[in-house]
């Protein structure tokens, strides 16, 4: 389900609390807390959300038990019916047979639902994590009925029983493959809402330049004139004040954006580019030197979502912006380019301190001056986590923070968990 190879003494230690498990109720909820946090710190060491983890170990572990609930009791049942004097022969001699089937059986149910549950992953445990909680809280709570029905604590028929293990198990795989369907409509909705509000910003923008290139185009002829009058009845000085005054900062308003959109033709995400075109013109705005390059022609992948991505550019764009302008130099660097099967995206800006503390940026947030910074940081780290596959690296040298965003097997086949 997961492709997550377990170590041999994981399965030793599942097979030693196995038997302990065996009808006892704590016990067995210990298991689906124990063998979880254990995969989660010493098999996959953190670089995928403890969530996901567990939520495949529960479904897993209690599809098993609810085949096993349904099988045994069934075998049993017929061959006592056939032959009554060997049952329990049959029960000794033939149990680990039965385990066997019904452990193939599980696997090929599980095999089944692939599909489905790695939907359910990427749209609910990676983004709705409580939600997936109370999904794995529903299905745990059969064990109670399994006991309850095992010491005779609820009384009712074989076929009562039956049924309700059936329920839990369709309930639970309806209920994770509709909530899948139903969020990723809903998000692709609410990105579609995010396309055509970044569609206008972008709009807007390319009408602002218009509107700069016909008053430059308007003013022409005027500032002509006036440096026309000056050369011809004032002094050099006179002619250099109105030169720097008016020719310079209308020439350059018109070239920055002009330079930056250009820069920015290359992103063929609409969203990106105009996410990055409006922040880099706040930057300028704010007096930030701001250099672009995004050399060839680029898109985000498939298996990252844009709304996600979005918000991490966002996060890592105002923090250097927060930065820039309280730093002497004033700058920022901005680039996204393809490197062997990744994509890279570097935010680097200058700093006001020579040396950064890192700590402040990589999840540690103690100390932090700014509270806004902190949250901002921290949502970055939560967006992170729902992508082992993105890397996100600091570095911080003589007043210049750099931090680099490496989506692994963008450029080739889509990252699978």
């Amino acid at each position: 389900m997961t492709k997550i190879k377990s170590p041999w003494w994981l399965y030793l230690i599942n097979a030693f609390i196995g038997i302990s498990v065996v009808n006892s109720i704590p016990l067995t909820y210990l298991v689906l807390v124990i063998i979880p946090v254990l995969i989660y710190f010493f098999v996959v060491h953190r670089n995928i959300t403890f969530t996901f983890v567990a939520s495949s170990f529960i479904f897993a572990y209690l599809s098993y038990n609810v085949i096993t609930a349904l099988i045994g009791p069934t075998v049993l049942g017929i061959y006592s019916s056939i032959s009554p004097e060997t049952t329990m022969a049959f029960s000794n001699w033939g149990a680990n047979f039965i385990l066997l089937v019904e452990g193939y059986l599980t696997y090929l149910l599980l095999k089944s639902f692939l599909k489905s549950y790695q939907k359910y992953t990427q749209v609910v445990i990676r983004q709705r994590q409580i939600f997936a909680w109370i999904v794995n809280i529903f299905f745990a709570s059969f064990e109670l009925v399994r006991f309850g029905y095992h010491y005779q604590i609820l009384k009712f028929p074989l076929p009562v029983y039956f049924l309700i293990l059936i329920l839990y198990m369709v309930i639970t795989m309806a209920t994770m493959k509709i909530s899948a369907n139903y969020f990723a409509y809903r998000d692709l909705a609410n990105n579609q809402a995010v396309e055509l509000a970044n569609l206008q910003i972008y709009t807007s923008h390319i009408e602002s330049m218009y509107d700069d290139l016909r008053r430059f185009r308007h003013d022409y002829k005027n500032i002509l004139l006036s440096l026309r009058d000056a050369i011809q009845t004032g002094t050099i000085e006179d002619v250099r004040r109105l030169f720097n005054e008016i020719v310079l900062p209308t020439n350059n308003n018109v070239e920055i954006r002009t330079a930056v959109l250009g820069h920015l033709k290359n992103i063929k995400d609409l969203e990106v580019k105009s996410l990055v075109y409006s922040k880099v013109i706040a930057a300028i705005e704010q007096q930030i030197d701001v250099t672009v390059e995004v050399v060839d022609p680029i898109k985000l992948p498939d298996n990252v979502d844009q709304v996600d991505i979005l918000r991490m550019i966002s996060i890592l764009f105002d923090n250097a912006i927060n930065a820039a302008v309280q730093s002497e130099k004033k700058q920022i660097n901005f680039s996204f380019f393809t490197k062997d099967d990744a994509e890279y995206i570097v935010v680097g800006n200058s700093t006001k301190e020579e040396r950064v503390d890192l700590q402040k940026l990589s999840g540690s947030f103690k100390g932090l001056s700014s509270s806004r910074h902190s949250l901002g940081l921290r949502n970055l780290r939560i967006l992170l986590a729902k992508y082992p596959f993105i890397q996100h690296n600091l570095s911080a040298n003589h007043y210049w923070v750099e931090q680099v965003l490496i989506i692994h097997g963008a450029a080739g086949k889509k990252t699978e968990i």
